[in-house]
């Protein structure tokens, strides 16, 4: 059976309360639903007993900071910084028994940066670790590791990680790099993936939008159907900052009924 999860942040508890009510509530009442919580570490861990609490009976899956909050696995000099704040992503894991953290490779093009990604992955020192592919270059202009098959598989014959498969990066990668969608996109499910992240998007476009299902023209009922495994957990990146959690319980139900 696939799950599909809704996106909170340990911040979110302060921000927008009533929507992480509103998520677990509705997630509690479903059998194929699970949260996947970004772990922002400059937060009180007070925050995240709460969050416990209030998502009892909901399976949380864990999401590590990524470089829009300085973490870069590929930077050497942020070693220090970067485990300090896996360590707490660590700790938000085993509070939750989460069976995934998704991590994102580093930043830059080129053998130096994903050799730095799979030492510091390997200092890090968890089976749990899912490495997400990311686009060639995000919507900065800033160069990426791990946007090809070939440089995840690396990652993960390295360090032993699993893989997390995010559709609307790989199908930045192939706009940017001209490369056919479809091929892409095989090319990644074909090592196995167990976690997804999927929002739609602009075909046209080599950003990465984060759309609400059918406001952009991503064949989702294809990216669904042909490339998630039947027991895959697919978290619905999807919107912006909300406040309540009526559109996104509308996006369960679009990939529901696909």
């Amino acid at each position: 059976m696939r799950k599909f999860g809704f996106k909170l942040f340990n911040s979110n508890l302060q921000n927008a309360p009533e929507f992480v009510k509103e998520c677990a509530d509705f997630a509690k009442q479903q059998e194929d639903m699970f949260i996947e919580l970004m772990v922002l570490t400059d937060r009180p861990q007070a925050e995240l007993y709460e969050l416990k609490k209030i998502l009892k009976d909901v399976e949380v899956r864990i999401h590590c900071v990524h470089s829009s909050y300085v973490f870069d696995a590929g930077n050497k000099s942020l070693e220090k910084v970067n485990r300090e704040m896996f360590e707490y992503t660590r700790f938000a894991a085993d509070l939750f028994n989460s069976k995934s953290i998704v991590v994102h490779a580093g930043n830059g093009h080129g053998k130096e940066y994903l050799d730095e990604t799979v030492r510091q992955f390997k200092l890090f020192n968890d089976k749990r670790i899912v490495v997400e592919n990311l686009p060639y270059y995000d919507n900065n202009g800033d160069d990426l590791s791990g946007s090809s098959a070939d440089e995840i598989k690396y990652i993960m014959d390295k360090t032993g990680c699993g893989f997390c498969f995010d559709f609307s990066h790989a199908v930045c990668t192939a706009t940017q790099l001209n490369i056919d969608i479809d091929t892409q996109l095989k090319s990644l499910f074909d090592l196995k993936p167990t976690v997804y992240h999927m929002c739609d998007g602009d075909l046209n476009q080599s950003q990465d939008l984060h759309l609400h299902y059918g406001a952009g023209n991503y064949p989702l009922k294809h990216f669904l159907n042909d490339y998630t495994a039947k027991d895959a957990y697919i978290t619905m990146e999807t919107g912006e900052f909300a406040l309540h959690n009526d559109l996104s319980i509308k996006d369960y139900e679009y990939l529901k009924s696909l």
